[in-house]
């Protein structure tokens, strides 16, 4: 995983594990966050990140810290 991504992988770690909050989302009762939420609500507070780069980030990551529904629009930490 290059630098970019890994830093993404944290940044994901840190909104769905610790701090949704922060970027003014919250997670269902299960964890799940909607992507085009996470998406959109990273960039406005001033992340820039792309639904490819989170696909490349869950792709890339050996341990699978995060999973993707089935219809592959929401994503949780595993």
């Amino acid at each position: 995983m290059n630098r970019r991504l890994t830093r993404i992988s944290k940044y994901l770690s840190f909104i769905l594990r610790h701090h949704p909050e922060s970027i003014g989302v919250e997670l269902d009762h299960e964890g799940w966050l909607n992507i085009d939420q996470l998406i959109h609500n990273a960039n406005a507070s001033g992340k820039s990140i792309t639904l490819e780069q989170v696909r490349q980030v869950i792709a890339s990551s050996d341990e699978k810290r995060f999973v993707l529904s089935d219809d592959e629009t929401r994503i949780r930490a595993s």
